[in-house]
């Protein structure tokens, strides 16, 4: 069985066969968004960082923050309505059976 077969691969890496959107000044790493590379190079390469690169890196925490919070109000809305569909089928189903 090959190993590579099941290998994780993360969203920052750049498939074969596709132009990477931005790419480390400092190390010349690909990265598939813009995004990516920005939060590389300022925990990568905090010493070499300039102010603009640091401004742009908590402008991306932020965006990755909010999305997060919104990802989890997703979450908490889909559990409620799956717990009061559990509800409202249990009690019709106790009001069919007595």
């Amino acid at each position: 069985m090959n190993q590579n077969q099941y290998r994780v691969v993360p969203e920052t890496a750049v498939p074969d066969g596709e132009t990477p959107e931005a790419t480390c000044p400092y190390c010349e790493r690909p990265f598939r968004r813009e995004r990516f590379r920005v939060l590389h190079v300022v925990e990568a390469h905090p010493e070499r960082a300039t102010p603009t690169e640091r401004e742009r890196y908590e402008a991306v925490v932020d965006e990755e923050s909010d999305d997060l919070f919104v990802y989890h109000l997703k979450v908490l809305f889909a559990l409620g309505a799956l717990y009061a569909a559990f509800v409202i089928s249990a009690i019709v189903a106790f009001s069919l059976a007595g």
